[in-house]
């Protein structure tokens, strides 16, 4: 079964592109770290806990964004408010510079548009800069979707495990 495993891994990791645009590149690692299905996300430089699923068929990753609130800061740049809440109820405010506007595919057809963000990101060891979508995530079971985008080149994913990483996400550098 283990041997299985490894070859699965590893047709994953080759299955995956080299490197994303739009993920931070310069916290790649050479050997990726194998995680299950579930981890353990700490959002933002105030490290706030959420359970994520980290999904290799989802191409970039959402979070469960409260009072969303899109606004124009100087007349020229779309900015978002809105608000985060981990694992434990602690709730973090964020107003941040849209990247840009994603068109999400619905399961019920049409689509939908969602504000695009960069968050800083860490899971089991493993941290760098993601663009993430506001999502309303309030029917799903997990808060945080960990896409291909931040995973490629750094996780390679059991799925039949779950909390597995083996690293941890320092809280000494967050305010």
């Amino acid at each position: 079964m283990k041997y299985f495993r490894s070859i699965v891994a590893a047709m994953a990791l080759l299955s995956l592109p080299a490197m994303s645009a739009s993920a931070d590149s310069s916290d790649r690692t050479d050997d990726p770290v194998t995680m299950g299905y579930v981890e353990n996300v700490y959002v933002g430089k105030l490290g706030l806990e959420m359970k994520g699923k980290l999904d290799t068929g989802a191409d970039s990753s959402s979070v469960f964004a409260r009072d969303v609130h899109i606004y124009n800061k100087s007349g020229k740049d779309d900015w978002v408010r809105f608000r985060l809440v981990g694992k434990n109820g602690r709730t973090v405010r964020y107003d941040q510079n849209v990247r840009r506007f994603a068109l999400i595919k619905l399961k019920k057809g049409g689509t939908i548009r969602r504000p695009v963000i960069h968050l800083p990101l860490c899971i089991g060891g493993v941290s760098g800069l993601a663009e993430v979508n506001l999502a309303d995530r309030e029917e799903f079971e997990y808060d945080f979707l960990v896409g291909r985008e931040f995973m490629a080149s750094r996780v390679l994913v059991d799925s039949a495990s779950t909390f597995i990483a083996p690293g941890s996400c320092e809280t000494e550098d967050r305010e």
